[in-house]
């Protein structure tokens, strides 16, 4: 009787225990099906885009929302990669301006830039362009226009072909932001007019 007995309290306390285990079992499935559902609703809820439009100031761009420093930061970013560039690198200069064009734009830009890749490779052309002024930014219904103004010095080789102070007017219209453009800008005109003479 006294092994019986024995036997018994052994079958109860691992009762117990496999109670205690399925519970314990049951709670990490509910906290780990509560985790997942929280990390689907956090990848899938648009995200704020922290950005620093200059130096002195930190910016965050919601959803939807952009915001001027981001409309004058796009426009800079885009005209000083559109004009610095050498014969090694020109070619993957364009490339990068034309992916922010829009269509109407590139359409009727196109054969010139490839006119003007074909002349830099040719005659070893380097562009050098900086900016001199702050972006001036005008804002419609539809679209931005940011007026930036620079010194663009051009060479042949180390030979110095020219310098300029350039202003250029760059029209900006609303695009929806994809994963390759999060602005949610595309450049739809650019017109470019000599200041002064250096």
């Amino acid at each position: 009787m006294g092994k019986r007995s024995g036997f018994l309290e052994k079958w109860a306390c691992a009762e117990q225990s496999s109670a205690f285990l399925g519970i314990t079992l049951y709670a990490c499935i509910a906290f780990c099906l509560v985790l997942l559902i929280t990390v689907f609703k956090l990848s899938t809820r648009p995200q704020a885009i922290y950005y620093i439009p200059s130096s002195h100031e930190a910016g965050i761009a919601y959803p939807n929302q952009i915001g001027k420093e981001a409309v004058c930061s796009f426009a800079s970013n885009w005209l000083l990669d559109r004009n610095n560039f050498t014969p090694v690198t020109v070619k993957d200069t364009y490339i990068r301006a034309m992916r922010y064009m829009a269509p109407a734009l590139l359409s009727r830009t196109k054969a010139g830039l490839e006119d003007e890749v074909a002349r830099v490779l040719r005659d070893n052309i380097s562009s050098l362009f900086s900016l001199s002024k702050d972006p001036q930014l005008e804002e419609s219904g539809k679209d931005f226009k940011v007026t930036l103004t620079g010194e663009k010095s051009l060479f042949m080789g180390k030979e110095k072909l020219d310098d300029r102070s350039l202003r250029y007017t760059i029209t900006l219209e609303k695009v929806s932001p994809v994963q390759s453009n999060p602005y949610g800008l595309v450049i739809a005109g650019v017109k470019q007019e000599q200041i002064g003479e250096q």
